[in-house]
């Protein structure tokens, strides 16, 4: 059965179930724009609790959380493009 949704997500190849999968994310965001938005929140949280893990302040580590974020989100914004 050949799937002929379009995969919202920046990474060609990659269907969007497989994102949703792999970050546990609502199903319901799959095939939809919003998908990029709800993988840049998961990798958030998982770059604040490794920069904690790390050592970082809870000031560090939502810095350097934010600032990944923000540069995922430019990479997101110029692949649409």
């Amino acid at each position: 059965m050949s799937n002929d949704k379009k995969s919202y997500n920046i990474v060609p190849g990659i269907d969007d179930m497989e994102y949703v999968e792999m970050f546990n994310l609502d199903p319901a965001l799959a095939y939809t724009p919003e998908i990029n938005e709800a993988i840049l929140s998961k990798v958030w949280s998982d770059n604040y609790s490794g920069a904690l893990s790390e050592g970082l302040s809870d000031e560090e580590a939502k810095s350097y959380a934010t600032s990944q974020l923000e540069s995922g989100r430019l990479t997101v914004k110029n692949a649409q493009q």
